[in-house]
């Protein structure tokens, strides 16, 4: 990902999550995420994976709009 690959995509992610429909959506992402509960599932540790990786992408989604565009190319190349 270059400088304005990453920009664009934090544009597009405000655009997505900034309105009021955006903020329910995001609202039901961390709750269906388990964003604010704890991933692991006791019985299950498929279901702790599955969870987990949930929790990732919502985690992914609130980085990019967090960080600033060098920010996110730097993440990119780390991972």
């Amino acid at each position: 990902m270059n400088i304005n690959e990453a920009t664009a995509l934090k544009s597009n992610m405000h655009a997505t999550f900034d309105s009021p429909q955006g903020k329910e959506v995001m609202l039901f992402l961390e709750k269906r995420c388990s964003w604010y509960d704890s991933v692991f599932v006791p019985t299950s540790p498929e279901l702790t994976l599955v969870a987990a990786g949930r929790r990732e992408v919502l985690a992914t989604i609130k980085t990019v709009m967090k960080y600033s565009p060098k920010q996110i190319v730097a993440l990119q190349e780390d991972s």
